[in-house]
């Protein structure tokens, strides 16, 4: 389930420019390219650039360090098919542009829920059954 944060007006971020916003402990780039807003992940999955520093030609974002490029749409790129960007989906509703996350994401553990060890990890320690000899220890 997707869950939509507002982060500006619409209108804020005039068409050709980029804003990095933080939504929920994620760094976002956010572009208006040609009046309609893409949002991925502001960190350059190739050396972690902060891709909203970047420039955008013809729909593809341009690293700012080492001119890798990313698709606005897919996150794709096209000089390494496996490398890709996390991209966002955005609305913009009644004046204000929203990006959505999934519900999960972004959330912290606060120990509200009893954090139990897995069968798989749990072990035994054997107790010891007679007092050491300090004469046979090492």
């Amino acid at each position: 389930m997707k869950l939509y944060i507002k982060v500006m007006k619409d209108g804020d971020l005039p068409p050709g420019k980029s804003a990095i916003v933080t939504v929920r402990d994620q760094e976002i780039a956010l572009f208006n390219y040609k009046g309609k807003y893409f949002a991925v992940s502001n960190k350059c999955p190739h050396k972690g650039a902060p891709l909203g520093e970047g420039r955008i030609e013809e729909g593809v974002i341009i690293c700012p360090n080492h001119e890798w490029r990313f698709s606005l749409e897919s996150g794709g790129c096209p000089q390494n098919p496996e490398l890709k960007t996390k991209v966002f989906p955005v609305r913009v509703h009644k004046g204000v542009v929203r990006i959505g996350i999934d519900a999960e994401e972004g959330k912290k553990a606060v120990g509200k829920e009893k954090n139990a060890v897995p069968e798989a990890l749990k072990f035994k320690i054997p107790t010891i059954q007679k007092p050491i000899n300090p004469d046979e220890t090492l």
